[in-house]
């Protein structure tokens, strides 16, 4: 696959352009594969590019080394980010005491403010993003531990 180095808002990435198939391309983007729609040129179906996914959020209980399976309090776990955005505002420090469901980030993802929930109880051990940061999905925002 040709690798390409992109960047977007002053952060680089690292691009891999897979297999090309009709009106789709496969695109690595740091170790997540995603199938992206494509207008050719002389190919007017589509005016607009196209990011074909699955799910925005992980299901948590398929994944005991990100974060709590739900309805689960551990204490322990991690944030991360349900879709590509902006941090807008960090609400917490390293210390702080959260509660599970408490604001804990807002983030903006396609012109819309989306809260940040803590999933668990317990103190912030790491914050890994600070506000004006441009994260991707799934990106570690903060680890609760």
């Amino acid at each position: 696959m040709p690798e390409y180095k992109i960047t977007v808002n002053d952060k680089s990435y690292s691009v891999n352009i897979g297999r090309i198939e009709d009106d789709s391309v496969e695109v690595t983007l740091d170790d997540r594969t995603y199938t992206v729609g494509v207008e050719f040129p002389g190919n007017k179906s589509q005016k607009t590019p196209r990011l074909a996914r699955g799910r925005a959020v992980p299901d948590a209980s398929s994944s005991s080394n990100k974060t709590s399976a739900p309805g689960e309090s551990s204490g322990v776990g991690q944030i991360l980010a349900p879709l590509p955005g902006a941090v807008l505002k960090v609400l917490v420090a390293v210390g702080d005491q959260v509660t599970e469901g408490q604001t804990v980030a807002v983030m903006e993802a396609m012109k819309m403010e989306n809260e940040i929930e803590a999933p668990v109880t317990g103190k912030i051990s790491k914050i890994a993003v600070k506000e004006g940061d441009t994260i991707l999905e799934n990106a570690l925002i903060m680890s609760i531990g």
